[in-house]
């Protein structure tokens, strides 16, 4: 019987590597969207090494998937690299729900201050912040951030729950469109 629970746990381990290096293996081949996915099923059925969450959280921030950031971030705890981690969640989850709030109920982010990243959430949360930013339309709700190398539009959805879409501009050329609920 020992040996058998002991071949179980050997078992359970070999498993968790190879699904780890799956999932590192994906993400080298920038397949974000896949290691999202496949990791968020990993820590739904009971999986929580916190290397797991950082990548699977970093890869489903990539595809705008924020929401299960939550989830993954109070995990985050037993070393200072997975608590970093966990505080960069946290923001892009407050950044996402304070842009929203700012589209739908005009609120005033100038006296709110957030670490800043290279993710457009970030972006946008430090212009709307600091007011660098210009209505196209009062209603609908469209501002435009401009930069020299870029320009953002952010507006709201026509959808009964509204979600913020933020497309990036190269030019006069969509780059790419973010939807956030």
């Amino acid at each position: 019987m020992r040996y058998f629970i002991l071949l179980l746990i050997l078992l359970h381990v070999s498993i968790n590597a190879q699904t780890m290096q799956q999932l590192v293996s994906d993400f080298k081949l920038k397949k974000y969207y896949t290691v999202c996915q496949d990791g968020l099923n990993e820590y739904r059925t009971g999986h929580q090494d916190e290397k797991l969450l950082a990548l699977t959280g970093t890869a489903c921030s990539y595809v705008d998937n924020i929401n299960p950031l939550g989830s993954l971030q109070a995990k985050m705890i037993s070393t200072p690299e997975s608590r970093e981690t966990s505080s960069y969640f946290t923001s892009l989850l407050l950044q996402k729900k304070l842009i929203y709030h700012f589209m739908l109920d005009d609120i005033s982010l100038s006296n709110l201050q957030l670490p800043t990243s290279p993710h457009i959430l970030s972006f946008v949360f430090e212009h709307l912040g600091s007011k660098k930013f210009k209505y196209i339309s009062q209603n609908p709700k469209v501002i435009k951030i401009e930069e020299a190398d870029k320009s953002v539009l952010v507006s709201l959805s026509n959808d009964q729950l509204k979600k913020v879409i933020i497309e990036e501009y190269s030019g006069s050329i969509l780059v790419k469109r973010h939807i956030y609920q």
